[in-house]
């Protein structure tokens, strides 16, 4: 069912091309992996994304090791401590661990600290390609502009005169040698 339903959605695809193409109107691609490598904000915001996050992952691998050792000293004097006290080492080794989590979740999680600096930071450069991909689109005539890095795999072949990426670069105001 979901073949025949791809097959049905690639023919009427092909066929919309077909007929922009006798109409004169096209598509283009971009390479947002080669836009993103040639713009110099998303290189800074990358560094700063990635200086979080080890520091970050350090702060969660600190409390990982604390609690695996407060565990390892519980073992090795487990059989000599009385009821209550091998509850209150028990407590303590688990208190480390759930916050280890909460930071995990906290930094790392769907709404944690590194979704919103990469919403922050990130965002705002994918906005300024898309304004600029549109403003080529509009003027050239574009209906569709695909991204070939991220479309590999329904890209099988692609003239190298359809890709725009340097056009968006140029838009933005960034110079780089040829693609």
């Amino acid at each position: 069912m979901i073949k025949k339903a791809f097959l049905a959605f690639s023919l009427l695809l092909i066929s919309s091309f077909a007929l922009q193409a006798q109409e004169g109107v096209g598509y283009a691609l971009i390479d947002m992996q080669y836009l993103m490598q040639n713009i110099p904000a998303y290189k800074t915001a990358n560094e700063r994304i990635e200086a979080s996050s080890k520091a970050w992952t350090a702060e969660i691998q600190k409390l990982d090791a604390q609690a695996k050792t407060l565990f390892t000293e519980y073992q090795k004097t487990k059989v000599s401590l009385s009821e209550a006290d091998r509850v209150v080492k028990e407590k303590a080794i688990v208190a480390v661990e759930e916050q280890a989590q909460e930071l995990q979740k906290k930094y790392f999680g769907p709404a944690g600290e590194m979704a919103q600096l990469q919403e922050n930071l990130i965002k705002p450069i994918q906005d300024k390609i898309y304004q600029a991909v549109k403003l080529i689109s509009e003027a050239r005539g574009y209906l569709i502009v695909f991204d070939r890095a991220s479309a590999r795999g329904t890209i099988i072949y692609a003239d190298p005169i359809a890709d725009i990426s340097n056009d968006v670069l140029a838009v933005l105001g960034v110079k780089v040698g040829n693609k």
